[in-house]
């Protein structure tokens, strides 16, 4: 499997890249996007809170971070990047999944 970017890279310039790559690709995009909402979060928690700018309440820091992220992930292959325990084809992660949608679920149900 081609590395992340590169899987991007086909795709923004016509290629059809294979179903498995788009699969891991779209999948490791999801987990990017994850980490950037936990960052944006607790930037704007601090803030709200009025704390220092320091480590992960620095808007730099985060900037370094996320940029060392997205390089890390466009350099290897998709599959890679997730690791084992996030795999989609991993039986243990899809069990862990469907328990984590269900208690989301009843929370949501209970919320409403």
């Amino acid at each position: 499997m081609r590395p992340l970017g590169e899987i991007i890279e086909a795709a923004r310039s016509g290629e059809r890249p294979d179903y498995d790559e788009l699969r891991y690709a779209v999948c490791a995009m999801d987990t990017l996007m994850t980490f950037d909402q936990i960052a944006f979060s607790r930037l704007a928690e601090a803030e709200m809170a009025g704390k220092r700018a320091i480590l992960s309440n620095s808007a730099k820091f985060q900037h370094e971070e996320r940029f060392n992220r997205i390089k890390r992930a466009l350099g290897v292959d998709p599959k890679s990047y997730l690791g084992e325990s996030n795999d989609p084809d991993n039986p243990d992660y899809q069990e862990r999944r469907k328990a984590s949608q269900r208690f989301v679920g009843k929370i949501l149900s209970r919320v409403s």
